[in-house]
């Protein structure tokens, strides 16, 4: 009997066991396999990662004749005459379909003698659709100078602005059709103000990108060009170290040309006013000299000196 219920209990320990390692091999399962999904996803984010973003990515290639590109240019020229240059590049101007921006001439006085000359300061939009042609038209205005003291040439790249702009202004204009429709169908008074008051603020913000987007369409094809217009002066190219020695000659000779003038102006009005004035004094003082002397006379004669013992 002993034997029968060992054997019956070995048996259970067996079952048991059994039951055991069935139970827990499905557990052992389901954990190799949230493992294996988790190191999957880690995996794969870790791919993710090292693979290049969306932002990351190169900009496409923009084609360089679609680019928006400011080109403004600055001379500085020696002229003969610069009211005349301005003139001439003020024609110039025009006839390429330009217009003058701004125009300044102002006199000046330069050197002892007080010699007057003009002098001024031009700028005029060009077209300019291409480099050659903003080249074309400074050469022209270079001919026109009898030195040319300073040149410069400067792009901006506004591709990007430009793009930004009518972006914005695209998505504004979708905002004002919207508040348009929300208005008509408003009932009530305080939605409409508060919708109007929303439409201004649109609309005051397309005025603005409208406004720059036409000055950047403008300012692209019609370059800037300012000209700062000197005088030429002879005395002028010859430097030495800063000194300017015909210069000097010119100051001496001229102080001796107006000492020459004051001396002669002063005989001139010697001669005109002094003259006169002697005679004038002449004819006061004689008499008095003539009555003067008739009276020591007289007196001499009644008192006449003393012989010497």
């Amino acid at each position: 009997m002993k034997k029968a219920v060992l054997s019956l209990s070995f048996i259970f320990i067996l079952l048991l066991s059994a039951c055991a390692a069935a139970a827990m091999a499905p557990q052992n399962t389901e954990y190799d396999m949230v493992m294996g999904g988790d190191a999957a996803s880690e995996s794969a984010a870790r791919e993710k990662a090292n693979a290049p973003s969306d932002s990351a990515l190169p900009e496409p290639a923009v084609n360089p004749a679609d680019r928006i590109v400011l080109m403004d240019a600055s001379l500085t020229l020696v002229v003969n005459d610069p009211a005349d240059a301005a003139s001439k590049i003020t024609d110039m101007a025009f006839a390429k379909g330009g217009w003058v921006v701004e125009s300044n001439i102002t006199q000046s006085i330069y050197g002892a003698a007080g010699e007057k000359y003009y002098a001024g300061q031009i700028s005029i939009r060009v077209p300019a659709d291409t480099a050659d042609q903003l080249k074309a038209t400074l050469a022209e205005i270079e001919a026109l100078a009898v030195e040319v003291k300073s040149r410069s040439l400067n792009g901006r790249d506004v591709t990007a602005e430009y793009t930004d702009a009518q972006s914005r202004l695209r998505n504004l204009r979708a905002s004002q059709d919207r508040l348009l429709k929300i208005m008509e169908t408003a009932a009530d008074p305080e939605d409409v103000l508060a919708v109007e008051s929303q439409l201004r603020q649109v609309m005051g913000e397309i005025e603005v990108l409208e406004g720059q987007i036409n000055y950047y369409d403008t300012a692209s094809k019609y370059s800037l060009v300012s000209i700062s217009l000197q005088p030429f002066i002879p005395s002028q190219p010859i430097s030495i170290g800063g000194w300017h020695p015909e210069g000097v000659a010119k100051e001496a000779l001229e102080d001796l040309i107006h000492g020459l003038q004051n001396l002669v102006d002063f005989l001139i009005r010697l001669g005109i006013c002094g003259v006169p004035a002697l005679l004038a004094i002449a004819l006061f003082v004689t008499p008095f000299i003539l009555v003067t002397r008739y009276f020591v006379r007289r007196y001499n004669k009644r008192h006449p000196p003393k012989p010497s013992a």
